[in-house]
């Protein structure tokens, strides 16, 4: 890769925060969240920048499965029910996101990741109970 270019990682919200019934899925999501920092600091000497999106609340069918999965299972915990936003994401969000840590517009960012949930993670697994019209 040329000096100046830009990776850009996928991990979850599960690299940081428990996820029971996803603990196998949890670790590896946290591997690709080190890995992302540590190749940060070994490439920055190349002027490459190395950075994660992690995204959550996507709605998807795999999501949509996964989701119903974990409420019909024996795990005495249960989703996030609506992001503190109040609605799901869509892959372009998340592309988004991975379009922007490529441009010069993020060009001093290195070793980060950026959450693309509807404010997931930042709730730390409090939920919204009421939804207002949008």
């Amino acid at each position: 890769m040329p000096a100046g270019g830009s990776i850009v990682n996928v991990t979850s919200i599960e690299a940081h925060q428990a996820s029971p019934g996803f603990g196998i899925y949890a670790a590896m999501k946290a591997a690709v969240e080190s890995l992302t920092r540590t190749l940060a600091l070994e490439l920055a000497p190349r002027s490459i920048r190395v950075n994660a999106i992690a995204p959550d609340a996507i709605a998807s069918g795999g999501e949509a499965v996964a989701r119903q999965e974990l409420i019909d299972s024996a795990v005495p915990y249960e989703p996030v029910l609506v992001p503190p936003l109040g609605h799901f994401g869509t892959p372009d969000d998340a592309a988004r996101a991975a379009l922007y840590l490529v441009t010069e517009l993020a060009r001093f960012v290195t070793g980060d990741t950026i959450h693309v949930d509807g404010g997931n993670w930042a709730a730390g697994g409090w939920r919204r109970t009421e939804l207002e019209q949008q």
